[in-house]
């Protein structure tokens, strides 16, 4: 017996076939952009964390002696601008003789930084910066009260 409709079964498979895998290839690639969409967004966040953790242990320096209490260039193993809980103005200079590379080290830091204390100024210029984070204070220098700002930034 002869049906009316012969059945073509490598045709209608064929095309089903490349129906389907059209469809996974679409979902396929929406997820891949998708997962590296996250990636670059988790990616960001952690560097916007990181940037916040150093710029606050980089302030914290202006409310700790530092060690010894009384450092200088050749003895320093922990930075700290405070004594009698104002900031010292002989361990600000000891700081600029200590150079920015060793203080980065010491510090424990792995991004660049910027301190201004009133009208002094130490570190690298943040003005080229692909993100920073800003923190600011207030402290006593000299008997009189001073602006304090902490930047750390990435280049």
């Amino acid at each position: 017996m002869k049906r009316a409709f012969p059945l073509y079964k490598g045709q209608i498979f064929s095309f089903d076939f490349l129906i389907a895998c059209s469809i996974f290839i679409l979902v396929l690639a929406i997820l891949i952009s998708h997962i590296g969409y996250n990636t670059m967004q988790l990616n960001e966040l952690k560097e916007k964390r990181e940037l916040t953790q150093s710029g606050y242990k980089l302030s914290e320096i202006f409310f700790m002696e530092g060690y010894p209490k009384n450092w200088n260039v050749s003895n320093v193993e922990i930075i700290g601008l405070q004594t009698n809980n104002r900031i010292d103005w002989n361990k600000l200079k000891e700081l600029e003789n200590l150079g920015y590379q060793k203080s980065l080290i010491l510090l424990g830091l792995k991004y660049d930084y910027n301190l201004t204390i009133g009208n002094y100024t130490f570190g690298k210029n943040p003005e080229n910066a692909s993100s920073a984070f800003i923190i600011n204070r207030v402290g006593i220098l000299n008997s009189s009260v001073v602006s304090i700002q902490a930047v750390i930034f990435k280049i």
